[in-house]
Formats: C-alpha cells, structure tokens, sequence
C-alpha cells in the first residue's frame, strides 16, 4: 500500500514525468527519430510508440513538447516518402501503415504535425491498410478500425471492428471476452492489451453497446485470479479503463454498497480518493448464527458500475457433501479398484460395488475445470485414513502441456500450480488399502492462493476395506509410475 501512495503522490508523479520527458529529450536524435538504446539509429516503429505515448497524455490533458512531437512527425514524414509511400513489392508494410494512420488520428489537429502528411497522403495509407484488414490480427483490427472512424469511414470501421467482436463470448460469470489467440505470446497478441484495447475502441466507435460491461467484467476478473505481466499491459488496461469509466460517469464517483443477512445491513461507502483497505465485511459469528434467517445474502449498489462481492461460511460437519459444487472452478474424484486380468489392467469404479481388500491398489482420478484462466491455485485432495500412498516421493510434474508441484503427505496429496489456462485437466496417482475398516474421504478442494473466494470442492466418498489379505505383487517387481504407459508382465 505505501508504495502506491507514494507513486501517486502529485508531487512524485510529476517529478517522475519530468524526468521522463528529459530522457527523451536526451534520446530523440538530430533527426526526430527516437532509437531503441542511447546513440543507436533512429527506429520508425519506436518514434511511432512513443508518439502515440504522448497523444495518450495529450487526452488527459497532461503537458506535452510541442517541439519534440513536431520533430518526431518530420522524421516520421521522411520515412514515409522514402520507404513506404512508393508501395514496395508485396505490399509487406501494411501493419506500420496501420499504426502509422492510427497514430496520426490520435493527434487533435495539424498544430501537431506541423503539417507533416497531406490529405491525400492519410487517404492513401487508410486505403492499404483496409485493404488489407482481413489479414490485421484483432490489435490492429482496432487501430484500423479508430483511424477509419475518426476519418469518417464509419461504415468501415464498424465492418473491420465487427469482425472483432462478433468471435467474442458473453458470459454472466466471466462477461466478454475471447478465446486466447494461437501465439498469445507475440505482443500484439497479448491477452490482457488485447482484451483492454478492444474496451478502449467499443468506447469510442459503439458506446452504447452493452458488451462494454462485459469487457470490464472479465478485465477486473483476469486482475483477481492472475498477475499482470508486464507495465504495458497494466498501462493498457488502465487507458481504456479511464475512457470506459468516464463515459459511463463512474470516474471518480462516490459508490455505495448495501449488504443484507437476514435482518443485519450493513451500509460500505467507497470515496474515490480514499483507499478503502482490505475490512469491508461483515462478520457474523458461530454463536449468533441463525441458519433459517440468514441463508439469503443480498448485495445491492446504487449507480453504474461492478462491484466484487463474496459470501464465504466457515462450518466444520461430519457429514459429507453428496455432489460437487464450485463456479468458476470445478474438480470431481473418482476411486477405482486396478487389478490384473488376463494380462491387462482392469479399473473398476467403486461407486460400482467394487469390494476392497486390505493389499488392493486403488486409482484416484480427480478431474479439474477452470472457466477462467488462473494463477497461483491449490488442489487439496485428503485420503481415506485405511489407505497409503504408492509412491512416497513428491517434486514436480509435468502433463498435458502444464507443471505443478505434487506434495504427498499423511493426510493426503496437494498439488500447487503457478499458472492454469482455462480448460479440463485429469490428474491421477494410486493408492494401496491398508487397512480393513469403513473410511470418510473429505472432498478434494481447489482454491486461488491470492483470491480465495473462488473455491470448489468435489462430492465426498466412503470406503470399506475388509481384512482379508489378497496377493502382492511379485517380490523385486516394481509398479508402473502412475503417467507412465502400462505393460504387460512377463
């Protein structure tokens, strides 16, 4: 917390821009152009980040140098009549023309070009780009799509940006969003940048379009369950948070939450300069508990604009849950009895009547759902106290294209992952019954670290093991590890 406020403070953050600004005062060569690293060549695509940098300042009305934007654009302008102006074979500079167009529509008059591109010269870039917009991946579908509107090409602008949010999903858990791109690794390809830009272009070319929520929604979401990778990202996301907040008059605006419990309210007032820290809650304690009269949590807010809420009862039962619960997530178990037949392994369900003998192997088969992808998450799956594990030996493991941590312990096994994507995810291990007696297996529970509202947990189980002892296997034979193929023994 001290150090954001310390960011924030006014007199830091203009201290930090200033000296920002001098650093690129330092950078920008003799020719306008701005260079990757001090007294390096100058860069098109760099000079054309940095002055789209500026025009972002520029609309918050922040104070920009005329002169080093006005040196940029002469750069930038030379550039264009000498490499991309005469349409070199293939046409293979489509993308720098787009930003290039993008970029000049950010600026709000000539006064800051100093006349640098003609009328007809932005007519003809316009005219490639779009073109070629079929080929635009969605980021540059979006610069695309601002330049031709702000030229007055609306009908354009809605064809190349419908094409971008017609792929969308809506979902009243998750709001808006996209399935990651194939190589959501390359920058313009960036999950969160993407995602945020696209806010930024439904604000200014559709601002009555309901998918604005969503969009949000999904934003605030990604924010609660992962880390955003990088400043520009953050940056991003915050710019078109701004615009969409603005517009929708949330910006700096005074919320009120009610929370009701039965006949307990509690009013959450949040001022917007004031951060709000981490105890608005209501607490009801065990003693005071009434089930009947406060099983219905009501959250209602006044005004435009999400609010995160979560109702969590901390109980301890005997009883086990009889089916699986969760939202976001989801995790179900399953035990089998694994023996040999005829040469081959056979499981059988227990849910099945599968009888249990003490020196019978047992497969435990948890499946994991995740709608939305997640950082930082734990699978805790307790053992029937009559069972031990087969292998003893945790570390780390690697399946189906992701890693996590295996932990075995008396009580059971855990699984810690850094990093889920949204999608299904099987895990398996074996166990050996040890013991003869009836057994409760407490549900398996999977919960974001870092968020622990989002939780789930599967159906509980019973297990019977009777005494009587079955064959083991062969002396100085050793079992299978439980990813590794099966083979036929000897």
């Amino acid at each position: 917390g001290g150090e954001i406020v310390r960011l924030l403070d006014p007199r830091i953050a203009a201290a930090t821009r200033d000296a920002a600004l001098a650093r690129l005062r330092r950078l920008q060569a003799p020719s306008g152009g701005f260079p990757w690293f001090p007294d390096g060549a100058p860069s098109p695509y760099l000079t054309l980040y940095v002055l789209s940098g500026l025009s972002r300042a520029l609309e918050v009305g922040l104070e920009v140098p005329r002169d080093v934007v006005l040196r940029a654009w002469s750069y930038l302008e030379q550039h264009w009549r000498r490499e991309l102006s005469p349409e070199p074979a293939g046409d293979c500079c489509w993308p720098q023309i787009t930003f290039l167009a993008y970029v000049l529509s950010a600026y709000p008059d000539l006064g800051w070009t100093g006349g640098a591109f003609s009328e007809d010269d932005r007519r003809r870039m316009l005219d490639r780009a779009f073109a070629r917009w079929r080929e635009h991946p969605p980021l540059l579908k979006g610069y695309l799509a601002l330049a031709l509107h702000r030229a007055g090409r609306h009908d354009d602008a809605r064809l190349v940006f419908d094409s971008v949010m017609d792929s969308a999903r809506s979902d009243p858990d998750l709001g808006t969003y996209w399935q990651p791109e194939e190589r959501s690794w390359l920058w313009y390809n960036d999950v969160v940048s993407g995602h945020a830009f696209a806010l930024r272009v439904l604000t200014e070319l559709a601002p009555t379009d309901g998918r604005r929520d969503g969009l949000v929604q999904w934003l605030m979401l990604d924010k609660k369950l992962n880390h955003w990778r990088s400043t520009r990202a953050t940056a991003e996301a915050i710019y078109a948070l701004v615009h969409h907040l603005r517009l929708s008059g949330e910006l700096a605006a005074r919320e009120e939450v009610t929370v009701s419990v039965g006949e307990r309210r509690r009013r959450f007032v949040f001022e917007p300069e004031v951060y709000a820290g981490a105890g608005n809650r209501l607490v009801i304690a065990g003693d005071e508990l009434d089930p009947p009269a406060l099983a219905v949590v009501t959250v209602e807010k006044d005004g435009p604009g999400l609010a995160f809420a979560s109702a969590t009862w901390h109980f301890s039962t005997e009883t086990l849950p009889a089916t699986a619960r969760g939202d976001l997530f989801t995790v179900e178990r399953r035990y089998y009895k694994r023996r040999l037949e005829g040469g081959e392994w056979r499981l059988t369900p227990l849910a099945e009547g599968a009888p249990l003998e003490v020196g019978d192997q047992l497969e435990v088969q948890l499946t994991l759902r995740l709608k939305h992808a997640a950082e930082y998450v734990h699978l805790r799956d307790p053992r029937p106290a009559g069972c031990e594990p087969e292998s003893t030996a945790s570390g780390p493991r690697w399946h189906l294209g992701i890693g996590w941590y295996e932990e075995i312990r008396d009580s059971g096994t855990n699984f810690f992952f850094d990093a889920l994507p949204a999608g299904e995810y099987p895990f398996r291990y074996r166990l050996r019954a040890s013991l003869a007696g009836r057994f409760k297996a407490a549900p398996a529970q999977v919960q974001s670290v870092y968020a622990p509202e989002f939780v789930a947990y599967s159906a509980g189980d019973r297990v019977t093991i009777a005494g009587h002892e079955t064959a083991t296997p062969a002396a100085g034979r050793r079992e299978a590890p439980p990813d590794a193929p099966e083979e036929t023994p000897p």
